[in-house]
């Protein structure tokens, strides 16, 4: 049975005159604003929805994983381990030591914290656009101008005159009054956005702790295979020694010795290639840090436990819509395409500006300031869309697919999510067993090495038979270190893949509205503290999973859109008599409202 998530729609800003109404400042500005509603009552207005946007992965994600081994368990009663700190998930402390060095020297980790930042800021920019722009201006101009000279009893007038011109003006820019909830939604589109940032960062560090502890393991264990390479180098040394004298002495053929020698090659090659594998694990753990990998925090050869943890629970499916940033940050990118659906609906209705100023001028600077020389202006500025080709309807629908394909992307992740989860579980399921049959290889070769040594001491067999044991026990040898790594690294793989990682214990300073719109002063959010709190868990809030029969509801309650194409011509390019393409009219049939047209009653 697959699972339905709910997450919240921010288009959901209906209108209403009585908002206007609330909020109104003079019967003027109230004649003047529903003068506008009537002007553009004629545009008809996508209806604002109001219900949850419901996301369909198609997965069982209250039921547990499929496949788990020994080593792992999927149950309710048992919280993910993505729940826990890496600090206290790894156990390791040269290899916490690196990762809190990683955390503070890794650029990319760097860049997604100014991000953060970069998203604080543009947020701060969108919230002061409900503070009305002042802006002061001061002047100052020297005239001269020529007239005819005419003569007059009291004398002669005219001629060349120069005359100053001083100023002094604050105005007040075009204000927008907020009355559709336009600069709100852009708000909460940015607000949104920096959630999304911060999930963003959340992956980065996931990925970056994950990364180094991995290459911490593939340097512990390059560093184990150096040295059983390096001991087998000796043991195929003194072989080849004893085939050599043995042959010299002539009581073997010379292919003991040929064997030994290629067998003792392919020991060197083996410690060559450890060599290279420490040198490209160094260096990526270099990278990773940010920073020269310090002496004292090299790991031993074939670490066995980096974690505390014997049995590392999965936790459900459903946890993953807490623990995994990537799958937040889908969630935020939604949330914020909601959002831009509220801002493309907001521009069906009239814009209400407030413009003023007020200044003083004067020929003079020493009576800049008298009372005759003071002046003002004050008036709104209503702008409707009457006739716009269809452009805020191509917008509209802009946004909303915009929103339906980050929903697209938001079930993917999920989808995402659930596979990596499971790769790494059917990885585990055997991992054990693996290693099991691979220790119990080793013990039948190291037993079949000591009798073929035993029966080519006593003369029963020739020395075939040890080389061949030798190379069977080398093998199998190399095969347990390599299970032992993908041990180690599917438990850091499954902590990564269920969310682990993040700081869950530093909380995330989410910015809230500061400044209130004039048009929404009523309607706004208070200044408390138990209020902004408020909105900000719930715009940093995820999804819930729902009840079968909710979710049935919320999908026969959407009006699905119907789509109709109107032939207008048959068109034949080839004059073959067979019909090559229609052309036509493609509509689109939306719910819509008309813009509310009150009555005015005045006293």
């Amino acid at each position: 049975m697959s699972s339905l998530f709910l997450t919240s729609n921010s288009a959901v800003r209906a209108v209403s005159s009585k908002a206007l109404l609330a909020t109104g400042k003079s019967s003027r500005l109230l004649g003047l604003s529903f003068l506008a509603l009537s002007m553009a009552a004629c545009n008809t207005i996508p209806k604002a929805d109001t219900s949850p946007v419901l996301a369909e992965p198609n997965l069982s994600i209250e039921q547990a994983y499929g496949a788990f081994g020994d080593e792992t368990v999927s149950t309710s009663e048992q919280p993910s381990i993505a729940g826990q700190r890496w600090q206290d998930f790894y156990s390791d402390e040269r290899l916490k030591r690196l990762i809190a060095l990683g955390l503070s020297n890794n650029k990319d980790f760097e860049s997604a914290r100014l991000a953060i930042e970069k998203a604080r800021a543009q947020y701060r920019i969108t919230d002061i656009n409900d503070l009305p722009t002042i802006n002061g201006q001061a002047g100052y101009s020297r005239q001269s101008q020529s007239s005819p000279r005419v003569e007059t009893p009291f004398g002669s007038t005219g001629g060349r005159q120069t005359t100053d011109s001083y100023s002094v003006n604050l105005g007040l820019a075009s204000y927008e009054l907020d009355f559709w909830g336009r600069i709100d939604s852009l708000k909460d589109q940015a607000l949104q956005r920096f959630l999304s940032t911060t999930a963003a960062k959340d992956s980065i560090q996931i990925s970056l702790i994950s990364n180094i502890a991995q290459s911490y393991a593939n340097l512990s264990y390059s560093l184990a295979q150096l040295k059983l390479a390096e001991a087998t180098v000796e043991s195929r040394e003194r072989s080849l020694f004893i085939a050599q004298e043995r042959f010299k002495a002539g009581i073997d053929p010379k292919l003991p010795s040929l064997q030994s020698a290629a067998a003792l090659e392919s020991a060197r090659l083996a410690v060559l290639r450890a060599q290279s594998s420490i040198l490209t694990s160094r260096n990526a753990l270099q990278f990773l840090l940010g920073a020269p990998v310090p002496t004292e925090l090299i790991p031993a050869p074939a670490v066995s436990n980096i974690t505390n943890h014997e049995v590392f629970s999965a936790g459900l499916p459903s946890e993953l819509l807490r623990y995994r940033p990537d799958v937040l940050q889908a969630e935020y990118d939604l949330k914020a395409a909601g959002a831009n659906i509220a801002v493309a609906r907001a521009a069906y209705f009239p814009t209400i500006s407030l413009a003023s100023s007020v200044g003083v001028r004067s020929d003079g600077l020493s009576d800049l300031f008298d009372n005759d020389a003071v002046g003002w202006s004050f008036g709104p500025n209503i702008s409707v869309p009457i006739f716009d080709a269809g452009r805020l309807d191509a917008n509209y629908d802009v946004a909303q697919i915009e929103r339906e394909q980050t929903l697209a992307s938001y079930e993917r992740s999920i989808q995402t999510a659930f596979r990596e989860v499971s790769d790494v579980l059917a990885t585990r399921a055997t991992l054990g067993e693996q290693l099991a049959a691979q220790y119990r290889l080793q013990d039948n070769f190291d037993q079949t090495y000591e009798i073929a040594d035993a029966r080519f001491k006593a003369g029963i067999s020739n020395y075939l038979d040890v080389l061949d044991a030798q190379r069977s026990l080398f093998d199998t040898q190399q095969g347990i270190l390599d299970l032992e790594l993908q041990k180690i690294i599917s438990q850091i793989e499954l902590y990564q893949a269920l969310g682990g990682g993040a700081n869950l214990d530093t909380p995330v300073a989410i910015p809230v509205p500061q400044y209130t719109n004039l048009a929404q002063v009523g309607t706004l959010l208070t200044k408390d503290a138990e209020s902004q709190a408020a909105y900000a868990i719930d715009a940093a809030s995820s999804a819930r999973v729902a009840a079968a029969p909710e979710a049935a509801a919320i999908k026969q309650a959407q009006t699905p859109v119907k789509v109709d194409f109107k032939p207008t011509a048959i068109v034949d390019i080839d004059n073959d008599n067979d019909a090559d393409a229609a052309v036509g009219v493609l509509t689109e049939e939306t719910p819509t409202e008309q813009v509310p047209v009150p009555q005015i009653v005045t006293p």
